[in-house]
């Protein structure tokens, strides 16, 4: 005949495994946080590559700290927010600006059809030249396609 399942050591023995699950789980877990490189602003990912290529996007980025980036606003936290604009590009597939018109404090830079534009009326090509030589360009990022991501780095602005 068969036997009647021991309850008590079946749930002994499922006891034991779950309690084996959450010591590795204490062990591992700050293992992991103590080999893995500190979190920095050289590779923000901002969008995919065919999001960009559709046209120009803005995007909002929250970096870990200052970097000296025109238009860093406080996220809390000693964070910053900075806005950027992402733009297809015939040369490198993709390029990206600081969307805080160069020189005007408190002045965004948005898209405007063909061209970007600040709230002043100045206006720039997608390539982040001035339309009007007289002023300055856009601020350029480092921006790269990486698996099929736009990956931009804000660690410091180029030119410093």
């Amino acid at each position: 005949m068969d036997e009647p399942v021991p309850i008590r050591r079946a749930a002994l023995g499922c006891l034991v495994i779950a309690l084996a699950v959450v010591a590795i789980g204490l062990i591992v877990r700050p293992a992991v946080f103590s080999v893995a490189p500190a979190r920095d602003d050289s590779a923000v990912t901002v969008a995919t590559a065919v999001e960009v290529a559709s046209g120009p996007i803005a995007r909002d980025v929250i970096l870990v700290r200052s970097r000296g980036w025109s238009g860093e606003a406080d996220a809390g936290d000693g964070r910053v927010q900075v806005s950027v604009i992402v733009v297809p590009s015939q040369v490198s597939g993709v390029a990206a600006f600081n969307a805080a018109s160069p020189g005007r404090d408190g002045c965004a830079v948005e898209i405007d059809g063909t061209r970007l534009a600040d709230c002043e009326g100045r206006a720039w090509t997608l390539e982040g030249a001035p339309v009007d030589p007289s002023d300055a360009p856009l601020e350029r990022i480092p921006a790269a396609i990486v698996s099929g991501s736009v990956v931009l780095d804000l660690s410091a602005p180029l030119g410093r």
